[in-house]
């Protein structure tokens, strides 16, 4: 689980890298073009980016459209869910907009990789059972050490 998050924030870490030269590249090419519709073509680059590093790397899964488009779903419910924190901070507690920020990051990514771990990347009929050693036959219930 740990090794999984490591790659998970090293993964959105690229993914802000993508964002940004996403931005630059679009905001040059369609410079009349509204900052907030440039800004989503970048948003959107990130997540495909982030939702192909990590059905590879982190979670070793093959790519699917279900698989991204319920990436983009857990993304933008984690965004709603770090914006809403954001704002609370800011309007009712009257913080700096960077404190809310630094804040409220944490906990749209844990949504993102809770959702990325038990929705989009868990391969179809696997339960929720603590790993097991790649190769292992699960036992019976009951029958562990008979033959």
């Amino acid at each position: 689980m740990i090794r999984r998050l490591v790659f998970y924030l090293m993964v959105g870490a690229s993914g802000i890298l993508v964002n940004l030269v996403v931005l630059t590249a679009v905001h040059r090419l369609l410079p009349h073009w509204p900052n907030p519709i440039t800004y989503l073509f970048a948003v959107e680059a990130s997540i495909i980016s982030n939702y192909l590093l990590n059905a590879r790397f982190t979670f070793h899964n093959p790519l699917s459209w279900r698989g991204a488009g319920q990436f983009n779903l857990v993304s933008a419910a984690g965004a709603l869910i770090q914006t809403a924190i954001y704002t609370f901070l800011m309007r009712h507690f009257g913080w700096h907009y960077r404190i809310a920020d630094l804040v409220a990051i944490p906990f749209g990514t844990g949504f993102g990789f809770l959702f990325s771990s038990i929705w989009v990347f868990r391969k179809r009929g696997e339960s929720h059972e603590p790993d097991r050693k790649p190769g292992a036959e699960p036992q019976p219930q009951g029958t562990e050490g008979h033959s």
